[in-house]
């Protein structure tokens, strides 16, 4: 039996922090699984969200509130640093949680008449305007280029472990907001650009009905060599609870991978989820199926249809991982289905971050 340790979480956090998966299925190409090519390709998605461009997109986009909206979400320039560092240094249930928020506060304005999409505009006095950081918040400058209708934030270099500035500030690119927003729903398109190259380019969306509420995001992250097609969708129903839809798709590596998150409960800590993944490519077929709890759970892994591992998780202690027939794996095995985790964990963090720049848009009036 071995243990299963992610390098950045284990499945314990990650069912802590409410993330569950949803597959493709068990269909699929019948190719021999290959477990260091599969490592290859989910190092290759990981590395479109963890470049130093994002890094610094990530960390700084918690400051447009206080330019776009009536008042900041984050009240100082340190809090929101602090904010980015501990959701990326492993504190998932404040990202799942704010995401619950999010959705849940679209579901709660749909149902009292509240919702505006004009209400979200970005207000006419800043529109067209580029913005730099002061040292202590974003200010406008006499610089062009911003679209009409948008706004555009300079971006500057940040220490990749605690995610604050490096000074003297050393500005690496920059993110243009666009209102695209209608009658009925409330969207911003969000670029990042450094140098030449565009490292993000998605469209944020929120719409809703009186019982059901959704925030979703389409686009593409890229790390300058390797795009990830994104395809993120988060709902809160009262009937069902609620689900993040998680596709990633890297047409260079033929590779793809989708998820569904769902948890029972709004409150990650009483929360039952449900686990279901696919993921697929020229490397093989995989699919995970199982449900996590506070109190532990297990998880069936396929490969090609197959039974190829189960992993389980008390209340005290890290999940193991054992073989078909209870056998163990193999070294690289183990790390390509730590690799899986690894991702799968990011999957709140990364819609959060991705979420952020446009709060303003798609956080409705009360």
């Amino acid at each position: 039996m071995r243990v299963l340790q992610s390098p950045k979480r284990s499945v314990t956090l990650l069912a802590a922090a409410c993330v569950a998966l949803s597959a493709c299925g068990d269909a699929g190409p019948d190719v021999p699984f290959n477990p260091a090519a599969t490592t290859e390709d989910i190092q290759a998605v990981n590395a479109t969200f963890e470049s130093p461009v994002f890094s610094s997109f990530s960390a700084f986009s918690e400051q447009f509130g206080a330019v776009l909206g009536p008042a900041p979400l984050v009240t100082s320039s340190a809090g929101a640093f602090n904010f980015r560092r501990a959701t990326r240094s492993g504190e998932l249930r404040a990202a799942a949680a704010r995401n619950a928020q999010h959705v849940a506060a679209l579901t709660r304005s749909v149902a009292n008449g509240s919702f505006s999409a004009s209400a979200s505009a970005i207000p006419t006095e800043v529109a067209g305007k580029t913005f730099e950081y002061s040292g202590t918040t974003y200010v406008p400058t006499e610089r062009t280029g911003a679209p009409d209708n948008g706004v555009r934030f300079l971006i500057y270099a940040v220490n990749p472990v605690t995610f604050v500035p490096v000074e003297p500030l050393q500005e690496v690119g920059y993110v243009e907001l666009t209102d695209l927003s209608g009658s009925s729903t409330q969207a911003a398109r969000v670029v990042v650009v450094s140098g030449e190259t565009t490292y993000l380019d998605y469209t944020a969306t929120a719409a809703g009905t009186v019982s059901a509420g959704a925030v979703t995001v389409t686009g593409y992250v890229s790390d300058g060599v390797t795009r990830a097609n994104l395809n993120l969708r988060s709902t809160i129903n009262e009937a069902e609870g609620m689900t993040l839809l998680y596709t990633v798709d890297v047409p260079q590596r033929d590779f793809s991978l989708d998820l569904t998150m769902t948890m029972s409960e709004l409150d990650p800590q009483n929360s039952t989820i449900d686990i279901d993944l696919g993921m697929s490519g020229p490397n093989g077929t995989l699919s995970m199926s199982g449900q996590f709890s506070n109190a532990g759970g297990a998880v069936t892994v396929r490969v090609n249809g197959n039974v190829f591992a189960t992993i389980t998780s008390g209340e005290a202690g890290e999940p193991a991982i054992t073989g078909a027939d209870g056998q163990p794996l193999s070294e690289e095995d183990v790390a390509a289905l730590s690799r899986i985790f690894e991702m799968t964990d990011e999957a709140f963090i990364s819609f959060d971050e991705m979420v952020a720049p446009v709060n303003s848009f798609l956080e409705p009036a009360a």
